[in-house]
């Protein structure tokens, strides 16, 4: 059996290029009120989220592209395009710990490392060659199985167990992270309300209406559950570079 660590390690690679690749595409926010709320947000979130990655979370100028990722291993973007939806630091907490959580659920790194094409990539990079070296149509097929693909046309969804698994643990980041849970179900309605103008990866994503009836009726019982809450105590945040958040 193949270690966790491992795994990790085998995926870290991936996670960093593919980080600096979406980055690449548009001008990384790097000052401003966004680009802070951004920082605190995700701050809050990876504390909750009580995971040792090397989380590090970026803002990217984007205005037409309503859309977040959270990496393997902890890399967080963050659309400029998503924010008159999210509208306040609880809705960006809302899909920043969706995001996370899949990233903490392993969802991105288990596709990886299943199927041939995977397998195959990943015996590329294993090489010591980058993603480079793959093509167009696989790296961006590589992308889409890391979560980060919707700049590619590459939509890949998640299974609709992932996507409810995400959820209920993206709420409960949101609350140890000490933001208003009920503003996800809110988001799902505003999604809701944008038809056929929102996001095209909503295409492959449950009803949002629905996804908001559900999260409605489980937040009550969460916010039972996380009543108490405390963090583990982390080590001091080190030094990081602009765009990260320290631990």
């Amino acid at each position: 059996v193949v270690s966790e660590m491992c795994i990790r390690d085998r995926l870290e690679p991936f996670s960093l290029q593919a980080y600096e690749e979406a980055s690449s595409q548009h001008p990384v926010v790097s000052s401003g009120t966004q680009y802070q709320m951004v920082q605190d947000v995700a701050a809050k979130i990876t504390r909750a989220a009580d995971e040792n990655f090397p989380w590090e979370a970026r803002l990217l100028d984007a205005p037409d592209t309503p859309n977040a990722f959270c990496l393997p291993n902890g890399r967080i973007a963050i659309y400029t395009g998503i924010l008159p939806i999210t509208q306040n630091a609880d809705g960006l907490a809302a899909v920043m710990g969706h995001e996370v959580a899949h990233a903490t659920l392993r969802h991105g790194g288990k596709r990886m490392t299943q199927g041939t094409l995977s397998q195959a990539a990943m015996a590329v990079v294993d090489t010591g060659m980058g993603m480079a070296q793959l093509g167009n149509e696989n790296r961006g097929m590589v992308m889409g199985l890391l979560g980060a693909g919707a700049q590619y046309g590459v939509l890949l969804p998640y299974s609709r167990d992932s996507e409810s698994e995400a959820d209920g643990w993206g709420i409960r980041y949101a609350i140890g992270a000490g933001y208003d849970p009920m503003e996800a179900p809110k988001l799902w309605e505003r999604m809701a309300a944008l038809g056929s103008g929102g996001p095209e990866w909503m295409s492959t994503h449950p009803d949002p209406l629905e996804r908001a009836k559900r999260l409605r009726e489980i937040i009550p019982r969460i916010i039972e559950e996380e009543k108490g809450w405390q963090p583990k105590p982390t080590k001091p945040t080190k030094k990081v570079n602009p765009g990260a958040v320290g631990r």
